[in-house]
């Protein structure tokens, strides 16, 4: 990973494409692309820090452009639909200028802009995650039915949108006899069902941190070094509230987050550690 300034870092094989691009005589499309990508994580970038969040950094990967924050706790659902709408919105916003602009100072260079930003902000709303779409979604459900539930219904609706694309990218091959564009969108949204896991989840953490304004026990909050017998962990429960253990690392960084069930489970299976 090459570091540009604090807050831009290049993966090097981007740096390899864009010398490819370059020897090949496309690097004005390449740059175009990653314009568009940087436009669309710019206005990411806007609304977290309008809402409280703050920038880690962004990233530029061969396929894409990624945007690290330092911190996701959001407190609100309008807060976090803000957070997730804004990128696709700024696409919109974007093709909608290129097309005024185009009218009067016409050029292959503006019309592929606007292309460039109604395809991303086509691939970003299907609502399967991760696309912004799918996000946006599932905080929805999260609020009205929970996180537990909201993730389960989210792998189903993830699974159709890839089944779908993957069937639409066979056809766009079938027809085109090259573009394999829709069909690696495919496995993207594929890949991702099957190996994306998080840590722990924000949506469930925060469900726990406000868990006491409903009508059930209150939380208690403990916080363990990664080293910690759990015995020791379950010692300090408390009897009349529902216990969360936040595991953190050398560095005082949660590493993960348990509940009380799971650190029961962990007691009576002794050789299991947390990764």
């Amino acid at each position: 990973m090459i570091r540009i300034t604090k807050h831009l870092y290049v993966h090097i094989l981007t740096v390899v494409l864009f010398v490819i691009c370059a020897l090949t005589r496309c690097l004005d499309i390449l740059g175009v692309t990653y314009a568009v990508m940087l436009l669309h994580e710019a206005a990411h970038t806007v609304a977290a820090v309008g809402i409280g969040l703050k920038m880690s950094h962004i990233t530029l990967y061969p396929f894409g452009v990624n945007l690290k924050l330092k911190n996701k706790m959001v407190y609100s659902l309008s807060d976090e639909i803000i957070l997730y709408i804004s990128g696709p919105l700024c696409n919109i916003l974007l093709a909608l200028l290129s097309t005024a602009v185009y009218k009067y100072y016409p050029s292959g260079t503006l019309r592929f802009f606007y292309i460039s930003n109604i395809m991303l902000f086509a691939m970003n709303m299907p609502p399967a995650v991760p696309l912004d779409g799918g996000i946006i979604v599932r905080k929805i459900l999260t609020y009205f039915l929970g996180s537990r539930a909201a993730a389960g219904i989210m792998k189903t609706i993830s699974a159709l949108v890839a089944a779908a694309v993957t069937a639409l990218g066979i056809y766009a091959l079938y027809k085109t006899g090259f573009n394999f564009s829709v069909l690696l969108f495919s496995i993207l949204l594929i890949g991702n069902i099957f190996t994306q896991k998080e840590k722990y989840d924000v949506d469930f953490v925060r469900e726990l941190m406000f868990h006491s304004k409903k009508k059930t026990k209150k939380i208690k909050h403990i916080i363990a070094d990664e080293n910690t017998d759990y015995k020791k962990i379950a010692k300090m429960f408390h009897m009349n509230r529902y216990n969360i253990v936040y595991i953190t690392d050398s560095n005082g960084r949660i590493k993960d987050i348990l509940t009380e069930k799971q650190i029961i489970n962990k007691i009576t299976e002794p050789n299991i550690t947390i990764l």
